[in-house]
């Protein structure tokens, strides 16, 4: 009886120890690396807010080298009634770290102001979209269209945000681009969302540099949402040393003087040429969305005020792809054939 007791605590004792040895429960990793991002279809939604206003989250770019595979990715106000009269801007020599950003000179690309944000396939849809007007493309991320350089546009590498900056330095070296974009929305929680002080470390360390390089340096772009404006100020006081040739800003809202008087405003404050990296007639408060024909006219408004601006150096609408990820689809510039829309042959034309 003794020796039958001992066999079954000897067995139970095994049994404990197997079950010890047993694979443990882990935690998936819960920063994306480029390559999953990479594999994620371009057109994931995420939710954000502008101020009191929610709008959506704009699409990583897809397949668009052939030697390369990019990461994913991709603003609001609307009231007054008299175009402001804007000073050109003026050279400062400011090293920075002071709440006024150190402007160096101004950029000096090809002199066509429209551009093309383009986030889908490099599969011949960007030849469509190719007049005298055109000049240059971005695609939220550092991975150059194969097609770009062969259209004669200029493609300008974006650092979107930390996730980026293992591709971001292994491709942006001297001569790849001339011209380089700063963090996607870092005023917004579900794009970089960065704090500014974050923000100027990285771009002392990853961006500043390329000015050495020939490279212009296009600072990042807030939406127009209030905390827009507030971040540039904490960003450029805590940014010591560093130097900025554009400030790139978003806008979207319904009436175009809102976005001339914002531009101008942003302008006037910081004393740098603009970039206006996205926009679109939208209504992100709940009321009416534009019209198509209050589309047309916000288009031909804005950009013809931008293109008789001497200190706006190059826009890029919103709207050219398939999904519009939440914003009125009356803005689409991509028609379903791979070709303009009419509101697209109006905007490059």
């Amino acid at each position: 009886m003794a020796a039958k007791l001992l066999n079954l605590i000897a067995l139970s004792s095994l049994a404990i120890l197997a079950c010890s040895w047993g694979p443990t429960a882990t935690n998936a990793l819960s920063v994306d690396t480029p390559h999953n991002i990479a594999a994620r279809h371009h057109g994931v939604i995420a939710k954000k807010k502008r101020g009191t206003t929610a709008r959506r989250c704009k699409p990583r770019p897809a397949s668009l080298s052939s030697a390369a595979k990019p990461t994913t990715t991709p603003a609001p106000a609307p009231a007054p009634t008299t175009t402001p009269k804007a000073n050109p801007a003026t050279s400062t020599k400011a090293s920075g770290g002071s709440g006024t950003p150190s402007n160096t000179g101004g950029y000096n690309g090809p002199p066509g102001k429209v551009g093309l944000a383009y986030a889908g396939p490099d599969d011949g849809t960007i030849s469509h979209f190719i007049t005298p007007k055109v000049t240059a493309i971005y695609n939220w991320s550092p991975w150059a269209p194969a097609s770009a350089a062969a259209l004669g546009l200029e493609f300008m590498p974006m650092l979107w945000g930390p996730k980026q900056i293992g591709d971001f330095t292994q491709l942006v070296k001297p001569g790849y681009a001339k011209t380089v974009l700063g963090f996607n929305e870092p005023n917004q929680s579900g794009q970089s969302n960065l704090d500014p002080g974050y923000a100027a470390q990285l771009w002392q360390q990853y961006i500043q540099p390329l000015k050495n390089q020939g490279y212009a340096l296009v600072t990042p772009a807030c939406t127009n949402a209030p905390s827009g404006k507030q971040w540039y100020q904490s960003f450029f006081s805590a940014c010591t040393g560093c130097t900025f040739d554009i400030i790139a800003v978003h806008y979207y809202g319904t009436s175009p003087q809102d976005f001339i008087n914002y531009i101008t405003d942003i302008h006037n404050t910081f004393n740098l040429d603009v970039f206006v990296t996205e926009f679109a007639c939208q209504n992100f408060g709940g009321g009416a969305q534009c019209s198509d024909s209050d589309v047309t006219n916000f288009m031909d408004t804005v950009t013809g005020f931008m293109d008789s601006t001497s200190w706006v150096k190059k826009y890029f609408a919103f709207g050219l792809q398939h999904d519009m990820v939440g914003v009125n689809p009356a803005n689409q510039l991509l028609a379903s054939n791979g070709y303009p829309t009419a509101l697209g042959k109006d905007y490059i034309n």
